[in-house]
């Protein structure tokens, strides 16, 4: 059970994920939408071939980390680029997530590092967890007497706010607490990266429930 919550809970999530954009997909046909789609399916992707290489022929599986954070950096950057309206705001997104990018040439691909480096990584959720509020502020200043609830990207959001600000702390400390131990000793941070992948799976069921708790109140009308 704790291998599972450590490492395939993780491409499961995404899985999830990846059909609750499908189905909302079918519904708006936009394509912020559909690059998530293939966002969330190659996630699941690498990150199932991430635990295989963990479990089974016990390699380094850390670039597949730095290639998944990498493109998460640009395909968040779009999908907030995108949702927000406020055209200070867009330009914040573009210059935040740029950082991003570079940041991770820079520290994962050009100083190449022998673990995973977490400080590195935790930029591209402090990015999000930004990007988060952005969202929610425009939200609130463009009410109208719809219901947002039944805005999907609303749910999407505050699920990306959870993971990403609960497990903010749990990535930048990682590489601390890696430094600290030995190599052996290293299999404890798993019970880390056991709590973000929970975290991550029940956003995940959120994400998902929501498109249908909407097509649901939508339909029945």
């Amino acid at each position: 059970m704790t291998s599972f919550l450590r490492s395939f809970l993780e491409p499961l999530s995404y899985m999830i994920y990846a059909l609750a954009f499908v189905l909302e997909y079918r519904r708006s046909k936009s394509m912020r939408e559909k690059v998530l789609i293939v966002y969330y399916f190659l996630a699941a992707i690498i990150f199932t071939y991430a635990s295989v290489l963990a479990f089974e022929d016990d390699k380094d599986n850390n670039w597949l980390y730095d290639i998944h954070y990498f493109i998460s950096a640009i395909v968040f950057g779009y999908y907030f680029y995108n949702l927000l309206v406020n055209k200070t705001n867009k330009q914040i997104i573009i210059v935040l997530f740029s950082l991003v990018v570079f940041n991770f040439i820079l520290s994962d691909f050009i100083l190449r590092h022998s673990f995973f480096n977490s400080f590195s990584n935790s930029f591209l959720f402090l990015a999000v967890i930004i990007a988060s509020l952005f969202y929610f502020h425009e939200l609130l200043a463009r009410l109208t007497e719809k219901n947002i609830l039944l805005n999907f990207n609303l749910w999407v959001v505050s699920g990306y706010l959870v993971y990403f600000l609960g497990s903010f702390l749990i990535i930048l400390s990682y590489s601390y607490f890696s430094n600290k131990l030995t190599i052996a000793d290293r299999v404890i941070l798993g019970d880390l990266w056991a709590v973000q992948n929970v975290l991550l799976f029940l956003t995940s069921v959120l994400t998902l429930c929501s498109f249908l708790w909407i097509a649901f109140q939508t339909k029945s009308r």
